[in-house]
Order: structure tokens, then sequence, then C-alpha cells
């Protein structure tokens, strides 16, 4: 996977519009972060990699969140 290539888009690059279902079974819509800054950040649950920084990626969010940026993780 270390060899797979990016096909990152820019920063500031607006989000495609998007409905999912939160761990709670709330639906999360892009247009819930309407006129503030958002982190979407895509993560897989198993991976080693998430594992190792999970909690400081949830402690990132929140401290961000207080800041008005909403955090979204999709997996």
């Amino acid at each position: 996977m270390g060899l797979t290539p990016s096909v990152m888009v820019d920063l500031g690059t607006q989000a495609p519009d998007f409905s999912l279902p939160d761990t709670s079974g709330r639906t999360v819509k892009r247009s819930d972060f309407e006129g503030k800054p958002l982190l979407v950040a895509f993560i897989c649950n198993h991976c080693p990699f998430v594992l190792h920084v999970i909690d400081a990626f949830v402690d990132f969010a929140r401290e961000v969140q207080t800041r008005g940026i909403g955090v979204v993780a999709i997996s």
C-alpha cells in the first residue's frame, strides 16, 4: 500500500454533499457544517496505523471543535 499514489484534492476544495449515519444512528450531512471549516478524515477502524493514533485524533478533534472547526471521520 505504501506505493499507492495519492489522488488528494487541493486543500480548500469544497467537499461534495454527503449524508452518512454516525455511530449513534443519526444522519450527518455536509450542510450541518455550513459556514465553518471542515476536516474530513478517511480512516479504517481495523488499520494498525489508525488504531495507533485514534486516541490522539479524538483529542485533537475535540480541541479543534471548540475552535469552530467541524470534524468528520469516515470509515
